[in-house]
């Protein structure tokens, strides 16, 4: 199986329709930064995976890279969003589409998958694992190989070489391990639980037997529980009768102290009886003096006017006699009525008009005064009133207060009369009654501690029973579980064993590269080590077990990178697919080594894979070309990516490469 092609629209940075065939050869992709050349390749993982692996769990601002998926810059929209590839099997083609509304078709998936990869050796979720080994990019050259942990890097190793027989049997193991070791905790739990069942009880136990008492106390208890509640039943069957008789006394108790309270209320109320009578009768002869006062000034006081009214008049009389001595006769007639008038006459009736107004005015003080006088008889007949109702009201509540305690006295069946030392004797005396009658009680109750006694013994028995047999349960489960857990780690030890024959025979392959690629100028060989029982680490090393991840310069660690990369992809016992995917994979490497670089892969074309490499330098592209091997017209491609004139990224020249020629300075001899 080989990559056929790549057709996508709207994804990632490329807004307009895009697609490169690849020859079954190689193929070189060269452009300046940011023309999308990672993007091809970001389209061969997405559409086989549904995602991009190289962002991991990135976020930024609550986005991921879902969010950038598809399209979203400036600009008319693309015409359509979608990623497709093809695989190429001979005559036979397989293409996996996914669109931005739309789901991955899971046939096509499912046979591409089993077209890719053997299932029968494949591991679990193959595709992301078969990208990882098949896509080689510039920033996981490192990261993903000399960067991991050792036991990282033997797992990723493992996986690559695909699984064994042993994968099984170690799975298996591992599902009765934990089903034994559920076991065994549950058995555990059980055993805990009825340990501390025991020991509650064994608590219980001595508890019991402390509290218990001497039978001639519990007698004496129990004959004065019958003379205090008047009753002849058993002293087990006293309990009862007894609670009811001290319910009683409490409730005798809290009258008699209710009784007690109002007792002193009502004592304080009768001492105020007769104050408040003798205020009541002269409440109500002030009342009537203030009465018969009102009614007195009222009836002399019924004048034909108000005074203010009187005061009116007056003031305007007097206003009236001003004008007149002010203006004078008028040809001997009076300017008020026109009549004929003398000198002296009209002076006569001015002085006339001048005395009624001062009589209206004093009639008008009389009748304020009067009118003053009614209004205090009336404000003091009302006081009288609200101070006799006021008095009356004292006097009915202050009654009331007596009546109610007679009545409740009268109910209880005491005397009127009793003091409220009486009171306070017969309360207390029912207090120590009370007190003593529980205290019996408490004596009397402990009867029932001889039956639970002998409960609590049986339940210790029987618990006893339960926690041994939770014991023995609890050993057969820990013996299963240290017989499970010697399998599970055989069944490992057989499959790392296994699996290091595989490695044996990998692992040279790595070393072989790494000489090829010549990363270091002094150590020309990487060694490897595996250690570990159950679990596995995998060590390079160089030189005296130098460990080449701190002593490599970082185009030194690429290359070697490189080197372990590529051998875990030729490693891939599981995978149909013949295609390795270079993502600028001379990022720090100096031009020497990239030579290097170009002669295994022209190796590696020549042995049958498929070469699709990504390269921002021209010259290095074109030295790549030069390489790698072609044997015919179309066995080998270079594409140039960059923006067109609307600056959308495109392809901006596609090239068959054909074969050089191999006679050039040859000369065909005479004949």
């Amino acid at each position: 199986m080989k990559l056929a092609y790549v057709d996508l629209c709207g994804f990632r940075g490329y807004r307009k329709p895009l697609r490169i065939d690849f020859p079954d050869g190689f193929t070189i992709i060269d452009g300046r930064n940011g023309v999308g050349k990672s993007t091809i390749f970001d389209a061969v993982e997405f559409a086989l995976t549904g995602t991009i692996a190289k962002y991991g769990d990135a976020k930024a601002d609550g986005e991921t890279v879902a969010d950038y998926i598809w399209w979203s810059g400036a600009g008319a929209p693309p015409p359509e969003r979608y990623v497709e590839i093809g695989f190429r099997d001979g005559d036979g083609m397989l293409t996996v589409r996914r669109t931005q509304l739309d789901d991955v078709d899971p046939l096509a998936l499912s046979a591409a998958q089993n077209s890719l990869c053997d299932a029968r050796t494949a591991p679990k979720s193959p595709l992301p694992q078969l990208c990882a080994a098949s896509i080689i990019r510039d920033e996981h050259i490192a990261a993903l190989s000399l960067d991991l942990k050792e036991a990282e890097r033997y797992s990723l190793l493992s996986n690559a070489i695909g699984a064994t027989d042993a994968d099984i049997w170690t799975e298996r193991g591992s599902k009765l391990l934990n089903l034994v070791q559920k076991r065994a905790k549950a058995a555990d739990r059980e055993v805990e639980i009825a340990a501390k069942d025991l020991a509650a009880l064994a608590r219980r136990i001595d508890e019991t037997r402390a509290a218990l008492l001497e039978e001639a106390l519990i007698e004496e208890a129990a004959t004065r529980l019958q003379s205090y509640t008047k009753s002849t039943a058993p002293p087990d069957k006293l309990a009862e009768p007894a609670r009811a008789a001290i319910a009683e006394s409490a409730r005798q108790i809290e009258k008699f102290a209710s009784l007690e309270a109002a007792w002193r209320e009502t004592d304080l109320a009768r001492s105020r009886l007769p104050n408040l009578r003798q205020s009541v009768s002269t409440a109500q002869e002030a009342k009537t003096r203030a009465d018969a006062a009102y009614i007195a000034i009222a009836v002399k006081s019924q004048p034909t006017a108000s005074s203010d009214l009187l005061a009116q008049q007056a003031r305007d009389l007097t206003t009236l006699v001003m004008l007149g001595r002010r203006l004078g006769l008028r040809d001997g007639h009076c300017p008020l009525c026109a009549s004929d008038r003398t000198d002296s006459g009209f002076l006569e009736g001015l002085a006339l008009a001048e005395h009624y107004a001062k009589q209206l005015d004093a009639q008008a003080v009389n009748q304020a005064e009067r009118e003053q006088a009614s209004q205090a008889a009336a404000t003091a007949a009302a006081t009288a009133r609200e101070e006799l109702e006021k008095l009356e009201f004292l006097l009915r509540s202050t009654q009331a207060t007596v009546d109610e305690f007679e009545r409740r006295i009268t109910a209880t069946g005491l005397p009127i009369d009793i003091s409220v030392d009486e009171l306070r004797k017969r309360q207390q005396m029912l207090r120590v009654g009370l007190d003593e009658a529980r205290k019996d009680l408490r004596i009397l109750e402990t009867l029932k501690l001889n039956a639970g006694l002998e409960k609590a013994i049986h339940e210790e028995a029987e618990t006893r029973e339960v926690y041994a047999r939770a014991e023995a349960r609890l050993g057969v489960a820990r013996r299963a579980e240290s017989r499970a857990q010697a399998l599970y780690d055989a069944a490992r030890r057989a499959g790392g064993e296994t699996l290091n024959r595989r490695l044996e025979r990998v692992l040279p392959l790595m070393a072989e590269l790494y000489r090829r690629l010549r990363p270091h100028p002094v150590w020309s060989d990487i060694e490897y080590k595996i250690r570990g029982d159950v679990k596995r680490f995998l060590k390079l090393q160089v030189g005296d077990e130098l460990n080449p991840q701190f002593i490599f310069s970082s185009g030194q660690r690429r290359a070697t990178g490189l080197a372990f990369l590529l051998s875990v992809n030729l490693s891939l016992a599981w995978s149909h697919w013949q295609t390795i995917l270079l993502d600028d994979p001379v990022q720090h490497v100096d031009d020497f080594r990239s030579i290097h670089l170009a002669e295994v892969m022209a190796q590696l074309s020549a042995a049958g894979k498929q070469i699709i490499c990504a390269v921002e330098d021209a010259a290095l592209a074109d030295l790549l070309c030069r390489r790698l091997p072609i044997e015919n017209v179309g066995a080998g491609k270079r594409v140039t990516l960059g923006p067109d004139s609307e600056g959308a990224l495109t392809k901006l020249n596609e090239q068959d490469l054909a074969p050089l020629v191999q006679r050039a300075l040859v000369t065909e001899p005479h004949r």
